[in-house]
């Protein structure tokens, strides 16, 4: 089952049209990504965290602009931009998603009153050497 983190209304850019697949795959990656924290819906952060909801817009531009690669009718072959827009757009989202997924962590997902301890490796183990 996929939850909704983003709609339409997410998306900003003034270029890219996202579709409703590329929202719904938005939201499959980012459901995927709360249950990576051994997360149940009901302990799922809704409305979704700023950073949740950035990661999803980013996605869906990223696979809306991969969509969009090579139909750029504007590349000049024998000009000065030979990259098409979309690529370009394409690179830009995937940097970005890379960026900021590295600092997504449990708390961007979990509501506030579920405890990391337990949760997919979150939290601390103390070791001992005797």
């Amino acid at each position: 089952m996929n939850l909704t983190f983003i709609t339409i209304d997410d998306i900003t850019d003034n270029i890219l049209n996202p579709l409703d697949k590329h929202i719904e795959y938005a939201n499959s990656y980012l459901t995927d990504k709360a249950y990576s924290f051994n997360l149940v819906v009901d302990e799922i952060r809704f409305p979704p965290s700023d950073r949740v909801k950035r990661l999803g817009s980013l996605l869906a531009c990223r696979e809306c602009a991969l969509d969009m690669v090579g139909s750029d009718t504007t590349v000049m072959t024998d000009g000065k931009r030979t990259e098409d827009i979309y690529l370009q757009k394409y690179k830009l989202y995937d940097e970005l998603i890379q960026d900021l997924e590295g600092k997504l962590g449990f708390e961007d997902f979990a509501t506030d009153d579920v405890k990391p301890q337990g949760k997919a490796g979150v939290g601390i183990i103390n070791l001992s050497r005797a």
